[in-house]
C-alpha cells in the first residue's frame, strides 16, 4: 500500500478572502482596529519555540517570531503590546470571552475554527512527523501501522494523526497511539526518553531545535494538508476589524518588517508567499 501523502499548498485567495475579509478595503487604510485602540493584548502559550517561548528563566516575557509578529502590528498601529500567557487549549476560548484582542501563537488557519472566529494569515508553516536523529523516512503510513505519535493537546495535530489512522484502519491495519500532552515541549520530550516513536510539530520548531540544539531530531514525514494553512492572527468575529488587521499585516510585508523577523528567526523567505494578498 503506498499511502504516502504530500503536502499540497492551495493558495485559495478566494476563500481566504471571504473569511478574512479584503485586506485591501478602504476601511482598512492606515486604521487602528477598535480592539486596539487602548493598546493591543495578544493571548500566546510560550512553550512552542521559535514562535514563542521563554528563552531565559528569569524572563517576564516570551520571545519568537508571534512575540516579534505582535509588537510589529502594535508598532505599525502606534499602540503598546502586552502578551497573556496560557496553554494552547485556552487560547481561543480566551479570545472569545474576552480576554485578550488577538491570539497569535503558532496557529494555523483551520476551516473549522473559522466558523467561529476571524483569521489573518501572516506565515506559511508545514505539520511535520519527527523522530530521533538518524529516524528513516516514512515512505508509506503503513510504517506508522502500531506506533506511538506525541502531541499537543488542544491543537490540530490530534485530528491529523486520527485522520491518519482512519486510512491505516480503512486498510486492515492498526492506529498509531496517540498521546496527548498539555504542552509541545512535554510531547517532544517524550520521544528524547523513548516513550513515543514520533511527534507531530511545525516545521518551524524543528528549524529552532537544529540551529539550537542539533543532532537530535530528523524530519520523517510532512502531514498531508488540502488547502493553505498558514500561521494565522486570529479575531473575534467583525469584518471591519479583521480587514484593517489584513491591511497591517500586508503593510509589514510591504516594508519589509515581515522579511526582517523570518531572517531573524532562520526561517525561509518562501514561507511570506501568498502572505498579505
Amino acid at each position: 500500500m503506498n499511502t504516502r501523502l504530500s503536502r499540497c499548498m492551495i493558495p485559495g485567495k478566494a476563500t481566504l478572502a471571504a473569511v478574512i475579509v479584503a485586506a485591501a478595503s478602504p476601511l482598512a487604510a492606515q486604521s487602528v482596529p477598535d480592539f486596539a485602540a487602548d493598546g493591543f493584548s495578544v493571548c500566546v502559550d510560550p512553550t512552542f519555540p521559535p514562535m514563542e517561548y521563554m528563552a531565559n528563566a528569569a524572563d517576564k516575557e516570551p520571545s519568537g517570531v508571534d512575540i516579534d509578529v505582535a509588537r510589529a502590528l502594535a508598532a505599525h498601529w502606534g499602540v503598546a503590546v502586552s502578551f497573556v500567557s496560557m496553554d494552547f487549549a485556552g487560547l481561543l476560548p480566551s479570545l472569545e470571552a474576552g480576554r485578550c484582542d488577538a491570539v497569535i501563537s503558532g496557529t494555523v488557519l483551520r476551516e473549522d475554527r473559522l466558523k467561529t472566529f476571524n483569521a489573518v494569515p501572516y506565515l506559511d508553516t508545514s505539520t511535520v512527523l519527527i523522530a530521533g536523529k538518524g529516524a528513516p523516512a516514512v515512505s508509506d503510513i503503513a510504517e506508522l501501522a502500531g506506533k506511538t505519535v506525541a502531541v499537543q493537546s488542544g491543537t490540530s495535530y490530534p485530528g491529523r494523526v486520527e485522520a491518519l489512522n482512519a486510512e491505516l484502519e480503512a486498510a486492515g491495519l492498526a492506529p498509531t497511539k496517540i498521546q496527548q500532552y498539555p504542552k509541545q515541549s512535554d510531547a517532544i520530550q517524550q520521544l528524547l526518553v523513548g516513550r513515543a516513536a514520533y511527534v507531530v510539530t511545525q516545521d518551524t520548531e524543528i528549524a529552532f531545535r537544529e540551529l539550537e540544539d542539533p543532532g537530535k531530531f530528523d524530519v520523517v514525514f510532512t502531514m498531508p494538508a488540502a488547502v493553505f494553512e498558514p500561521f494565522s492572527v486570529y479575531l473575534r468575529k467583525d469584518d471591519a476589524e479583521t480587514a484593517k488587521t489584513g491591511e497591517a499585516v500586508k503593510a509589514l510585508v510591504e516594508n519589509g518588517e515581515l522579511l526582517k523577523i523570518v531572517e531573524k528567526w532562520n526561517l525561509s523567505p518562501s514561507q511570506l508567499n501568498g502572505i498579505g494578498e
